[in-house]
C-alpha cells in the first residue's frame, strides 16, 4: 500500500476533484524537486487504473525506472523503454519513455489516462502523441507534473503556442517542504572568481546563451585554474559536490583540475554513466562534473554542494540545478551553492522564480496594487480610481518591488489558496515620511531573513487631513501596537515604535506585485 505524505494526499485529492469538475481540462501538478512526484504519479495511476489503462510517459530512462519502482507490487506494471531494454504494452499501467513510445503508439491498448512527467520538457512531439492517442479514445484525460511550470524562457506552460496543459490544478510549495523537513536549505557563497559573459550572445530560439560562444568565453585555462582552486577551498568540508559546466570540453578541462572527479555528459556510455552515478551516491566520487545531463532525473540526496559554473538566462535551468542538492540526507544540515556566474543575484530565490506570459514587443506594463481596495493600477497612478486612496509618493531612485536579494537562495515564501504570498519577518524598522498630501506618516519596514532590502512597508497616516483615513489607520495602529493608545504626534509615534511598542509579526502577506501587507501572522 502506498504511504503518502499529507501534502501528497492533498495533491491527489485536488487532482481527482478537478478532473471531475472540469471534464475538458488537462491539468498540471506542480511539486518541487524532492517532493515525491513519482509517489503522486503512482497514487493517481492506481486510482485511475480501476477505470482503464494508464500510460505514464517521461523523457529519461532513469525516470521511467524510478516511476515503475514506486508502483504498488500487486500491479503488473509494464515498461516500454529502449534504454532499459523492455518494450511491453500490456495494461493496466504502462510506464514509457516518450522517444521510445511515440512511434509505437498504435501498439498500445486504449488509454484512459495519460500522465506526463517533467512536463516542462514537453514539445511538439508530445502534442502529436496526444493527438494520436485521442484518435482511439477522444475522452482520454491528460495530467502532467513538473517542478517548474514554465519553459526555458520562463513562459507559463499553458500559454505556449502548442500547450500540453490548460493550467495548474494543484501545487506544493518549496516553503512548505522546507518548513516540514522534507527538503534541506541551501546557503550560498560568492567566490572571488566570477565568469564574465557580458559579450556572449543570446540564442533567439532558447533565450539562453549561445552554447559555442558561452564555452569559448568561460573555458579558458587561467579561469579554469582559478575556478578549480576556489571549488577545492570553498567545498573543503563538503563530501559530495556537483559541478555544472558550460559544455563537454569545459567539463573535461575542469575535471582534470579536481582530484577524484568524474565526468558525466550526454555521450557517456550507459554502463559507465550508471557506474559513475552509483559511485557518487556511495561517496566514492567527490566531484561529479556534468553539463545539462543531470538537471532532470538525477537523484542523489547525498549531494551537499553545487558549483554553478554554467552561466544561464534560463529560470528552468536555475531552479532545476539548485533542486539537485535540496534533498535531505543523514548528517546533511544544508547544501552549499557556490555561484560563479551571478545567477542568484540575477534571478533571486529559487522558490520565488515563477513563470510569466509571453513577452510582447512593448513589454509588460508595470503595475501596483491599491492598499485599500486591492485594485491593480498602473505604477504612475497617484490616486486609486476605485476607492480614491492616495498612494505614497515614490522616493528618489526607489523601485516599486525588487525581489532580487543577492545571495539569498531559498526564501521560504508560501503562497496560500487566495494567492497571497506569505513572507517570514525577522525585524521591523520605522521612519517618518511626508506624504503627497503634505501630512506626516509613520512607515513600518518589514525585513525578511537574508534580504538586503525590506520586503514590505506599512503606512500609518495618523495625521492625514481626511478624518476617515486618519481614523482607519489609527484602528490599524491599535491592532499592531503592544502598548495601548494612539500617539499624539509623529515624534511620539516613532519613539514608541523604536522602543518596542509595536508587535513584530512572524509573517506578512502581500498581493503579487505589491509592497503593502494585507495580512499578518504573529
Amino acid at each position: 500500500m502506498l504511504r503518502l505524505r499529507p501534502y501528497q494526499e492533498q495533491v491527489v485529492e485536488l487532482t481527482k476533484k478537478h478532473l471531475i469538475e472540469y471534464p475538458n481540462s488537462m491539468p498540471t501538478l506542480v511539486v518541487p524537486t524532492g517532493g515525491g512526484k513519482s509517489l503522486i504519479s503512482a497514487a493517481l495511476a492506481t486510482h485511475y487504473a480501476k477505470l482503464g489503462n494508464i500510460l505514464i510517459v517521461t523523457f529519461r530512462k532513469e525516470l521511467v525506472a524510478q516511476t515503475a519502482k514506486e508502483m504498488p507490487n500487486h500491479l503488473n506494471v509494464s515498461i516500454f523503454s529502449a534504454g532499459i531494454g523492455r518494450k511491453e504494452t500490456k495494461g493496466p499501467i504502462i510506464v514509457a519513455g516518450i522517444q521510445s513510445i511515440r512511434k509505437h503508439w498504435h501498439k498500445l491498448p486504449t488509454i484512459h489516462t495519460l500522465l506526463i512527467d517533467e512536463a516542462h520538457w514537453g514539445n511538439a512531439s508530445y502534442v502529436e502523441f496526444i493527438t494520436k492517442l485521442r484518435k482511439v479514445n477522444c475522452m482520454m484525460r491528460v495530467i502532467s507534473m513538473t517542478a517548474t511550470p514554465f519553459d526555458g524562457r520562463g513562459v507559463h506552460l499553458h500559454m505556449l503556442k502548442a500547450p500540453i496543459t490548460t493550467g495548474v490544478c494543484a501545487q506544493v510549495q518549496m516553503g512548505e517542504l522546507l518548513r516540514d523537513g522534507f527538503l534541506c536549505n541551501v546557503v550560498s557563497y560568492n567566490p572571488p572568481t566570477h565568469l564574465d559573459v557580458s559579450k556572449v550572445g543570446i540564442d533567439n530560439k532558447t533565450g539562453d546563451y549561445k552554447p559555442g560562444e558561452l564555452q569559448a568565453a568561460v573555458d579558458v585555462d587561467e579561469l579554469n585554474a582559478k575556478v578549480a582552486d576556489d571549488i577545492i577551498r570553498i567545498f573543503a568540508e563538503r563530501k559530495s559536490i556537483l559541478v555544472f559546466t558550460s559544455g563537454v570540453a569545459h567539463a573535461d578541462h575542469l575535471a582534470t583540475l579536481l582530484p577524484g572527479s568524474k565526468v558525466v555528459v550526454g555521450s557517456t556510455p550507459k554502463r559507465e554513466r550508471d557506474a559513475i552515478i552509483e559511485a557518487f551516491r556511495a561517496g566514492q566520487v567527490r566531484y561529479l562534473v556534468a553539463v545539462d545531463t543531470l538537471l532532470v532525473g538525477f537523484d542523489a540526496p547525498c549531494a551537499d554542494g553545487l558549483a554553478m559554473v554554467r552561466p544561464t538566462k534560463s529560470p528552468l535551468v536555475y531552479v532545476q540545478a539548485v533542486g539537485r542538492i535540496m534533498r535531505p540526507f543523514p548528517g546533511k544540515k544544508d547544501a552549499l551553492l557556490c555561484d560563479f556566474v551571478g545567477v542568484v543575484d540575477e534571478m533571486g530565490p529559487v522558490d520565488e522564480v515563477c513563470g510569466h506570459p509571453p513577452r510582447t514587443s512593448e513589454g509588460d506594463a508595470p503595475t501596483k496594487v491599491c492598499d485599500n481596495c486591492f485594485t491593480i493600477v498602473f505604477c504612475g497612478t497617484r490616486v486609486c480610481p476605485v476607492c480614491g486612496e492616495e498612494f505614497p509618493p515614490p522616493r528618489d531612485g526607489e523601485r516599486i518591488y525588487d525581489p532580487r536579494t543577492g545571495q539569498l537562495v531559498v526564501s521560504g515564501v508560501i503562497t496560500d489558496e487566495r494567492g497571497l504570498r506569505w513572507y517570514p519577518v525577522e525585524d521591523v524598522t520605522y521612519n517618518l515620511r511626508t506624504t503627497h498630501s503634505g501630512s506626516w506618516a509613520i512607515v513600518a519596514n518589514y525585513h525578511s531573513p537574508g534580504r538586503k532590502t525590506p520586503i514590505a512597508e506599512d503606512y500609518y497616516n495618523l495625521w492625514h487631513h481626511k478624518q476617515s483615513v486618519a481614523a482607519r489607520d489609527a484602528a490599524k495602529w491599535m491592532k499592531r501596537c503592544a502598548i495601548p493608545g494612539v500617539p499624539h504626534n509623529p515624534q511620539d509615534a516613532l519613539a514608541r515604535a523604536e522602543l518596542g511598542g509595536m508587535k513584530i509579526p512572524r509573517m506578512v502577506a502581500l498581493k503579487p506585485g505589491s509592497r503593502f501587507p494585507v495580512a499578518y501572522r504573529t
